[in-house]
């Protein structure tokens, strides 16, 4: 089965044949850097990374590109506030543009903790709006000498009507755009559906020389001239938010294929927006909820299964009943990774070729084909437009499977060490693709010394037990409880693990 995604711009699922056999070229739309990223953001980010980490996992090299904002309205209006604050300090353009550097700056790295802790990898490309301002003037040029831009007052706009395929993404025309927007256009404009590419800095804002006036670029220009620079005027994947299908996508096709003459991206995917307890997140509303926010309460492998449990088009609404199941699907998997551990810690044994131990090999075999059925299984659903649903359920099928292999007494526990290696190897290789598994700092610790201290408070608490202080005992557990550690009483033994 080819790999098959849906194309915003087609309205339809479609195989995927990228435009070169050798390399994938993706862009995805990046984060404005303001203030604090959110669940929103973590989001989108972690959908683009399982889908580029898929499409490596499918053989093709990919090139990853994901922009910046670091100058926009919202930057500078955060450096104004905060100079505000600050004593003797007074509104100049040098200094409000130093501020809103600042600002910048802070949220980008803040952006780049954020994706770290989750686990996200950086893209092979990373570009900022302002170290490519050179590069959108001269874009901004091309379209003035080919009559589909225009200056008015030291700004500089597109001319919509001068691009005829305009409403392809939204799958609108200029007549249904236009009864869904203001009336009152800006004043140099010639049309209220125009957009800006340039725009004349106001007093004591930031600005940049240009041939028009010393001012900014609009936003959409910057992501055309940041994605055709680094993956060239046509390339495979655009990503990114629904909620920028339009006007931003659209525009960024309008000026990009007029500067052209050729097709921008071939395919377009966008991913779901996220509410909190169905309503839209705020801070105004008081449900903003932050990527450290969260992650203070959570792993961050708990966030990526809430997630996963829908396709990434489809929106999704945050409710913590439903991050503390997910906690409980987790634990699943690393119950199950403990046991496979704890069985396979001594050395396998030889088997012998004796019609016994044929049987076995026989009866061995069953739970391996049915375990590469569900390897196939999992592709099979990622092939689908990247059905994450329907492949965590798979991760979970395999989780079955293996404890149905562990409870087989049919089968030595001996027989069953190489198999079970399997079962963990199959779902770390399979769920690192959905950014779960990852390696964690804590695996660098000393687990020796870790378990030989859990021995001693385990025997404490049996001995405790025997002695009748169950108040001691009761207390033991409650207090590793506290600090994520759960005993577990089974078979008259206590073993123990982490709870996240």
């Amino acid at each position: 089965m080819p790999l098959k995604i849906y194309n915003s711009l087609t309205n339809k699922k479609e195989d995927f044949i990228p435009l070169s056999e050798e390399e994938v070229t993706m862009y995805a739309c990046g984060v404005t850097v303001y203030d604090e990223c959110h669940i929103g953001h973590a989001r989108a980010s972690f959908a683009f990374d399982f889908i580029r980490k898929y499409l490596i996992f499918s053989g093709y090299k990919v090139t990853y590109v994901r922009n910046i904002t670091d100058i926009d309205d919202k930057i500078i209006n955060k450096a104004k506030e905060e100079i505000s604050k600050e004593k003797n300090k007074t509104l100049s353009r040098e200094i409000i543009k130093k501020k809103a550097e600042e600002v910048a700056a802070r949220y980008t790295g803040r952006f780049y903790e954020d994706m770290q802790a989750l686990g996200i990898d950086r893209a092979n490309v990373e570009p900022r709006a302002t170290d490519h301002i050179n590069d959108m003037i001269s874009l901004i040029k091309i379209l003035i000498d080919k009559g589909f831009a225009y200056e008015a007052g030291g700004d500089v706009y597109f001319s919509v009507k001068k691009f005829k395929d305009y409403g392809k993404l939204s799958n609108q025309s200029t007549e249904q755009i236009l009864t869904g927007v203001r009336k009152e256009s800006e004043q140099n404009k010639k049309n209220s559906l125009d957009f800006a590419l340039w725009k004349k800095s106001k007093e004591n804002e930031p600005a940049w020389p240009s041939p028009w006036s010393a001012g900014r670029p609009g936003w959409h220009i910057e992501c055309s001239v940041m994605s055709m620079k680094y993956l060239g005027q046509s390339f495979d994947i655009h990503a990114g938010g629904r909620d920028l299908i339009f006007p931003h996508h659209e525009n960024e096709i309008a000026q990009s294929e007029a500067a052209t003459g050729r097709p921008f991206a071939k395919y377009w995917i966008h991913n779901g927006l996220l509410t909190i307890d169905r309503e839209k997140m705020a801070k105004s509303v008081g449900n903003f909820i932050s990527i450290k926010d969260i992650l203070a309460r959570y792993h961050p492998e708990v966030l990526k299964i809430f997630f996963l449990s829908s396709h990434y088009s489809s929106p999704i609404d945050f409710t913590f009943e439903k991050m503390d199941s997910a906690r409980s699907s987790r634990q699943r998997f690393y119950i199950l990774f403990k046991k496979i551990d704890d069985i396979t810690k001594t050395g396998i044994t030889p088997i012998q070729r004796t019609p016994k131990e044929q049987q076995l090999v026989e009866a061995i075999k069953v739970f391996i084909n049915e375990l590469h059925a569900l390897r196939e299984k999992f592709k099979e659903a990622m092939d689908d437009d990247f059905n994450t649903p329907a492949a965590l359920s798979i991760l979970f099928d395999i989780v079955n499977l293996a404890n149905k292999f562990i409870e087989n007494k049919s089968i030595p526990l001996q027989r069953k060490k190489l198999t079970l290696k399997s079962f963990k190897f199959t779902l770390i290789e399979l769920g690192r693709i959905l950014g779960l598994f990852r390696p964690q700092k804590e695996e660098g610790e000393d687990m020796e010394t870790v378990d030989k201290l859990m021995k001693i408070l385990i025997e404490l608490r049996d001995y405790a037990r025997s002695k009748e202080d169950y108040e001691l005992s009761d207390k033991i557990r409650q207090q590793l409880k506290e600090v994520g550690v759960v005993l577990e009483d089974a078979k008259g033994k206590t073993t123990w693990r982490k709870e996240d």
